[in-house]
């Protein structure tokens, strides 16, 4: 592979970068309108990451290690991408008796597990990862 050797800087300028917010219909079993989900951005996965991670004393060698809750990551990843229905209206969380919990919310509401893998994984699709890559992560952060 050779390097162009030349480029315009201009090209890559934040304001000359069109980096769009898509978004993906996912049909849910029972609901007559489609869910709607979007992408997250590299710094929404950077603040969601540290968001799931938390940092202890390890009691066998007294060093600070990070530990990483995939469960909770999860939680975060679907809450942040799901734009409808909106999973912190109060009326839609007080019908599902979750109050302040969207993601214990969204497991409610969709029954099926095997829909909520598909939900799961058409957000990792649509955010650019493929699923294997995803799941790779979600293995890694529970070590």
């Amino acid at each position: 592979m050779t390097i162009k050797k030349e480029y315009n800087v201009n090209d890559f300028l934040a304001e000359n970068v069109k980096q769009e917010r898509l978004t993906k219909e996912i049909k849910i079993t029972g609901y007559k309108e489609p869910f709607v989900i979007q992408n997250i951005t590299s710094e929404e996965f950077d603040q969601l990451q540290k968001q799931a991670t938390s940092r202890m004393i390890s009691k066998k060698t007294y060093q600070e290690v990070e530990k990483s809750d995939s469960n909770k990551f999860t939680d975060l990843l679907i809450e942040k991408s799901v734009v409808v229905p909106n999973l912190h209206d109060e009326k839609l969380q007080k019908s599902w008796g979750c109050i302040a919990e969207p993601a214990k919310m969204l497991r409610k509401m969709i029954a099926k597990a095997g829909e909520y893998g598909d939900l799961l994984e058409a957000i990792s699709e649509i955010s650019g990862f493929d699923a294997d890559k995803l799941s790779n992560f979600v293995e890694i952060a529970k070590n």
